[in-house]
């Protein structure tokens, strides 16, 4: 993996529901990785600084 690549991750964190518990995930995803988990149910938590 080339450093034009790891430029465009960016770590999130997501979050659903699942059995009436809440999961979150924190990981390392590209732009097109994240639209695929928003579309599987998942939520982006919005951090600020």
């Amino acid at each position: 993996m080339g450093e034009k690549a790891m430029s465009r991750r960016k770590w999130t964190l997501l979050y659903r529901v699942e059995d009436g518990q809440k999961v979150h995930l924190f990981e390392l995803l590209q732009r097109h990785d994240l639209n695929r988990r928003l579309r599987d149910g998942w939520k982006e938590v919005k951090m600020h600084s």
